[in-house]
């Protein structure tokens, strides 16, 4: 029998206004290398994750003071306009601090090596996201709170899709913005060396009790009610149980790494380029087999892993 699909909304396409609060969506349906920003409205005027919409940020940046910029992680498609505020103040995890000041740290956090790919980031960071090293940067940590008149920002800690990664909670609206826990049919992404499984999965089971009247995310449907959340939630969830599943079927005979990377796990089938999407497959089916082994669920043998 099929799996009843619950992730059924679109993106939004127009920006939703939650008192003080505005969700601007992203284009391409707020997916990579977009995502969905929030504005909020107080005595000054924050941004949050600036990678949705360019002419509407550039618009917004070109009116009395964009005061503060808060980024929820450190991953390119949350920051891709962060340039159209350069007088701004850019609140950031503390545990990716480097991350917004050196390049060197992103690939380190990445977990990059390949020439090639080294390469292609690098220039796809100048060319595509305009990166350069962040001045006013303000480090942030979990339970910090953050007024702007009727709108209090919390910082709820998140790690487990990158090590900083930060929920936002705004309790007068009763809204949480969860940044990258989108809640997508894809499921949870944790293909950086920094990435790790076992955090994420901690997070979703914390985020279960987090109450709310509006949930918020930076890609795809964007705006979840409180039923749609704890179904989608659920489901995104249970991805990361499906993906162990069938690795430990695809083990019933031996399988190295690289053969693994070749059954497309994770994505399915080849993307471009392949030295791109071969390395975060590794990763993502490599944290698998790490926790597997450790679990005793899988040995390894002069063939490659085995499941048994």
């Amino acid at each position: 029998m099929e799996k009843e699909k619950v992730f059924t909304a679109p993106a939004p396409e127009k920006i939703l206004n939650f008192g003080p609060i505005r969700l601007v969506p992203g284009q391409k349906g707020g997916r990579y290398p977009y995502c969905h920003s929030l504005v909020l409205e107080g005595e000054e005027t924050w941004v949050v994750d600036p990678a949705s919409d360019k002419g509407f940020l550039s618009r917004l940046a070109r009116t009395p003071g964009v005061d503060r910029v808060f980024i929820s992680h450190f991953h390119e498609d949350h920051q891709k306009y962060n340039y159209l505020f350069p007088n701004a103040w850019f609140y950031a995890p503390a545990p990716e601090a480097a991350a917004f000041t050196s390049m060197d740290a992103i690939f380190d956090l990445m977990g990059l090596e390949d020439p090639r790919y080294l390469k292609y980031w690098g220039e796809t960071l100048v060319k595509e996201f305009r990166f350069q090293p962040l001045k006013n940067l303000i480090l942030y940590e979990p339970g910090q709170q953050f007024q702007n008149r009727d709108i209090i920002l919390e910082i709820i800690a998140a790690p487990g899709h990158t090590p900083g990664h930060s929920f936002f909670n705004f309790p007068r609206q009763e809204l949480i913005f969860l940044a990258d826990v989108d809640l997508s049919p894809f499921g949870p992404w944790y293909g950086d060396t920094a990435s790790d499984l076992d955090a994420f999965e901690a997070t979703l089971d914390r985020l279960r009790q987090m109450e709310a009247r509006t949930y918020l995310t930076a890609h795809e449907q964007g705006v979840f009610t409180p039923k749609e959340f704890h179904a989608g939630l659920a489901q995104f969830r249970q991805v990361i149980r499906d993906r162990e599943e069938r690795l430990l079927e695809m083990l019933r005979t031996p399988h190295t790494l690289p053969q693994l990377v070749e059954r497309r796990l994770i994505y399915g089938k080849v993307k471009e380029p392949p030295f791109v999407y071969d390395h975060i497959e590794a990763q993502m089916v490599g944290k698998h087999l790490e926790r597997l082994l450790r679990r005793g669920l899988v040995a390894p043998t002069p063939e490659g892993y085995v499941a048994g």
